[in-house]
């Protein structure tokens, strides 16, 4: 007897949440096979297929969704990721507009009355380029102010409060304010992440401005004042993103792992950048020797002076590693293999956005202990 469609699509979403994305497939084909024309079991699929780390053969599932349901939002963003993981940049920066039409996103463009830059000439003018999205977001994608600078304009920008003092010195941007202030008079605006699709970038010509980032001096004195003399390697590492957010569940590294390989590593002087980490967390590495500096970072500009001292940054694929990337600091990015976020590419242990980063991946889903492996024999072989 022939399942309901809809049963079969609510399955594979719970086998994919429980980290069983193979047998997730297995009913999203099954759906499709009794029911053709089901544009969701296509997309869920070929979403599903990407997030294994098959994004060339997702491809025809998503598209087949999209002409399947040619007004279905999820579809379309899916194949904009798609495209955005296999350096397929020409076609996938025009697909990720739809962005603003997706989930979380959805409605939240924002307005002003003066025109959103679409390319036009920008020799003398004033334009106002919004933050989105996280963080990590607006770090790496900072780097194309300097374009709009070059090409002539005034860069007004706007990004969260946690953000200004990290850009507030920036030699290309003239006025810097969090979403709420009134931004004042220009001439064009537009979104932070759409700026590489109108100009054009792709994996050939992406801008390789090694450290655009710098950090405040004065800060960087306070905190060699704070560390003290350094007598052995220090490292940096940071294990977690966002705790409520579902992807976490895969980029998050578990807290167990990450006691056990600084267990392993006594040898190294350990530094937290986790700021989030519990009052529970923070006892247990306070326990095995890691050091933390409770009240001490009270925004990103602490963290990028403190990363100023280090010799290396371990972190997950969070604000911490594009943060480090920027600084143009030595950073190893512990990546998971489910999911992996399309800025990443695949199977390369380096970043055409971050020359000083190296990746270490997962091998398979969820197998932290690899990574740690890895990490522990290249902090062994690394060079101060």
């Amino acid at each position: 007897m022939t399942m309901d469609p809809n049963e079969l699509i609510e399955r594979g979403n719970q086998l994919r949440a429980e980290h069983r994305p193979l047998e997730a497939l297995k009913c999203y084909a099954q759906v499709f096979i009794d029911y053709p024309d089901a544009a969701a079991a296509w997309n869920n699929y070929g979403n599903v297929l990407r997030e294994c780390g098959e994004p060339a053969r997702a491809v025809p599932f998503l598209e087949h969704a999209i002409i399947l349901d040619p007004n279905n939002v999820t579809s379309k963003f899916n194949l904009a990721v798609t495209r955005l993981i296999l350096g397929d940049y020409a076609r996938g920066w025009p697909l990720y507009e739809v962005r603003w039409n997706y989930e979380h996103l959805a409605g939240t463009e924002p307005k002003f009355s003066q025109p959103k830059w679409k390319g036009e000439d920008l020799k003398g003018k004033t334009i106002l380029v919004v933050g989105e999205q996280g963080h990590g977001d607006n770090i790496q994608f900072c780097r194309f102010l300097y374009n709009l600078h070059a090409a002539g304009a005034k860069v007004k920008f706007q990004t969260t409060d946690g953000l200004i003092p990290i850009f507030k010195y920036s030699s290309v941007i003239s006025q810097i304010s969090n979403y709420v202030d009134n931004p004042g008079e220009f001439d064009y605006w537009i979104p932070i992440m759409s700026i590489p699709g109108i100009i054009g970038v792709t994996l050939e010509n992406l801008p390789r401005n090694n450290g655009y980032l710098t950090a405040d001096q004065n800060l960087v004195n306070n905190w060699l004042d704070i560390l003290g003399p350094k007598t052995k390697l220090r490292v940096g590492i940071a294990w977690s993103g966002r705790r409520d957010a579902w992807l976490n569940e895969h980029k998050g590294m578990p807290f167990e792992s990450v006691c056990k390989l600084i267990k392993t590593n006594p040898q190294y002087e350990w530094i937290n950048l986790q700021v989030d980490a519990t009052p529970e967390e923070s006892s247990i590495l306070e326990t095995i020797g890691v050091r933390l500096f409770p009240g001490k970072v009270t925004s990103f500009a602490d963290t990028a002076a403190l990363m100023q001292h280090l010799d290396v940054i371990l972190s997950v694929d969070t604000a911490v590693a594009h943060l480090a990337g920027a600084l143009n600091r030595p950073t190893w990015l512990m990546l998971n293999w489910f999911a992996t976020d399309w800025r990443w590419l695949l199977d390369k242990d380096s970043s055409p956005w971050y020359p000083s980063l190296r990746i270490f991946r997962q091998p398979k889903q969820d197998d932290w202990d690899s990574v740690t492996e890895k990490i522990s024999k290249f902090l062994s072989w690394f060079k101060v």
